[in-house]
């Protein structure tokens, strides 16, 4: 029971999520169609000043560690979160043989 109650939620969260993210449904994240090239000028400036401002010759890098370094450290704090949340719900409940 426990486990098909499990089944139906996740497949109701990925049906949710579907939903949310198809370009279909008319809800707009900000980056599709024309509100992306408001976004553009960021790339051009990345590439122009990269390595004078930050030093380093890999782009990417420079980007990530450099420019968005508090996003990258937030994201990979949320990452761990979540891998922790589901190992904790997900892991086998086991009773102590002590506490019969």
């Amino acid at each position: 029971m426990k486990r098909t109650f499990g089944a139906l939620a996740l497949l109701f969260l990925l049906g949710v999520l579907l939903v949310v993210a198809s370009p279909s449904t008319g809800i707009k994240f900000g980056l599709g169609g024309e509100d992306w090239k408001a976004y553009r000028y960021t790339d051009q400036y990345y590439i122009d000043h990269g390595v004078q401002e930050v030093g380093g010759t890999n782009i990417v890098t420079d980007i990530v560690f450099d420019y968005r370094g508090y996003d990258t450290l937030g994201e990979a704090t949320v990452l761990f979160t979540a891998i922790a949340g589901a190992v904790a719900l997900l892991r086998p409940w086991r009773r102590d043989e002590d506490e019969e």
